[in-house]
């Protein structure tokens, strides 16, 4: 779709900040940052500046802007909130460009997120909004309750890097829906989709200061969290960073907190299962995004009979993936890059620890330069590897390897002789976000969930390629139990009861 030369060509211009419906540039900026593209060193974007002063403008204009917003009537809010569906579904195509850009994703995972950001606000329309409809109860001779859902006020939306419009984009639009106004920072990975995302808030018709975005890095973030104005917090992000958050505001606890936190994902396979089927699944969950989801499941247990076949198919099927610049409309790929070179280095530590533990390498992480897998052309000097895939002798609850999240395209498969320890070897993590059953029957599926520590819990399928019309959030470290999809209109309000007389 595009070619290598038009992208080294393209510049856009870097805007500034978006608040109260304006751009705006520092004149003193607090600092800024270079903008490479993962997949392409030489794919050099304008660089970002930012102000801390933009934080506290922002702040301001939202909580001036707060009362007429949740005054406004829903109805009014639904029709903009439409409109700005309208708005993205224009700049789709370029959002995903920047998207693909700057994260390195594939061209056809960067359009599959800009569909999503209209399909969210259909879901949280028409299925959303029903969770915090108002409710009466007759209380006898007490008189009459009523049950009445209130917005909460500014609220700060924190985005990742992997998913950077679609997950922050579900928080903000139940926000607005429920009378709340926002303030969005962006990952520092994703400046330039995030603008085309502001873009078309801007051209939606909302009232000033309703959704306000200010660019920064991490202190940017933090001094936003620490704001006295600032209502609450909703953040995907990693544990460190989510704990940081909930110290920052621990002496604060009137305070809104959502935390969509890390994940080491798991698989139980028992006999019986459709082992090509499968294979297909857990290879698409492990590398889809190169590795760099929340749901990407790296943990594959499985009954000791079906390891030798289920490793032979996986191995078989990630060797013929893919991986190739995210632009390439030939080899169509993958996996494009992995999104910085921390990542890289910290994918190969993880495949050295491995086997220092006792892991047969089955198919080593590589660095890949100079050209693409399966089809050998020309591939551009970006942070691109190969797949990695492990055999463990016996799983280990206190393996590095095993427990900490490594983000990258890794898997393991490891044998387990019963269907209890194969429960016990998913809830050997800290993480609790999502897990599969593979093979079984209704009531060993209804047995798995009720035991697994996880929450969401799929049969037959893969870890990746939620809903957003069902609750989806993770226990114990994966989050702090405020679900996303359309529960999370429930998040960003508060509960008012009221009392009448007969």
């Amino acid at each position: 779709m595009y070619s290598v030369e038009s992208l080294l060509s393209f510049k856009p211009e870097f805007r500034g900040s978006f608040i109260g419906n304006a751009w705006q540039k520092s004149p003193r900026p607090s600092g800024s940052w270079e903008m490479t593209s993962p997949a392409n060193i030489d794919w050099v974007l304008p660089p970002v500046t930012f102000s801390f002063d933009h934080v506290s403008e922002a702040v301001g204009n939202g909580k001036k802007a707060f009362r007429s917003w949740a005054d406004t009537s829903l109805q009014t809010r639904i029709k903009l909130v439409k409109n700005f569906g309208i708005e993205l579904q224009k700049r789709s195509e370029l959002i995903a460009k920047f998207l693909s850009l700057e994260t390195g994703k594939p061209l056809s995972e960067s359009l599959a997120e800009t569909d999503l950001l209209q399909r969210k606000i259909k879901s949280l329309i028409d299925e959303g909004l029903k969770l915090v409809e108002s409710r009466e109860i007759d209380l006898g001779n007490q008189g009459k309750g009523e049950i009445h859902y209130r917005p909460k006020g500014l609220l700060v939306v924190i985005g990742p890097a992997n998913l950077a419009l679609s997950l922050p984009h579900g928080h903000i639009v139940s926000a607005l829906l429920t009378g709340n106004v926002c303030l969005f920072k962006p990952s520092e990975k994703t400046p330039y989709s995030a603008q085309t995302y502001m873009e078309a808030f801007e051209a939606s018709g909302f009232p000033s200061g309703v959704l306000q975005m200010v660019h920064g890095k991490a202190e940017v973030g933090i001094r936003m969290t620490r704001d006295v104005e600032v209502d609450g917090v909703m953040a995907t992000c990693s544990f460190d960073v989510g704990a940081h958050i909930q110290k920052e505001l621990s002496e604060k606890p009137q305070k809104i907190i959502v935390l969509a936190l890390g994940a080491k994902n798991a698989a139980l396979v028992l006999p019986g299962a459709d082992l090509d089927a499968c294979a297909e699944q857990l290879v698409k969950s492990a590398f889809m995004t190169c590795g760099q989801r929340c749901t990407a499941l790296p943990r594959v247990y499985a009954d000791r009979s079906l390891i030798a076949d289920l490793l032979a198919k996986v191995h078989t099927l990630a060797k013929q993936l893919v991986v190739s610049h995210p632009f390439d409309d030939e080899s169509k790929p993958f996996m494009g890059p992995l999104m910085t070179s921390n990542l890289k280095e910290r994918l190969f530590r993880y495949s050295n620890i491995a086997e220092g533990e006792g892991a047969e390498c089955v198919m080593r992480a590589k660095s890949l330069e100079g050209h693409t897998r399966l089809t050998r052309k020309p591939l551009p000097m970006g942070h691109y590897v190969s797949p990695s895939i492990h055999l463990l002798p016996r799983w280990d609850a206190k393996s590095p390897y095993q427990s900490h999240e490594i983000f990258a395209p890794d898997i393991f498969l490891c044998p387990v002789d019963s269907f209890e320890e194969g429960i016990a070897a998913v809830n050997a993590t800290s993480y609790g976000l999502a897990s599969s059953l593979f093979g079984g029957t209704d009531s060993q599926f209804t047995y798995f969930s009720d035991h697994v520590d996880t929450g969401v819990v799929y049969w037959n399928r893969g870890t990746v390629g939620s809903s957003s019309l069902l609750p989806f959030g993770g226990w114990k470290k994966s989050g702090n139990h405020r679900s996303g999809g359309i529960f999370s209109m429930l998040a960003t309000t508060q509960i008012q009861t009221r009392l009448k007389q007969k």
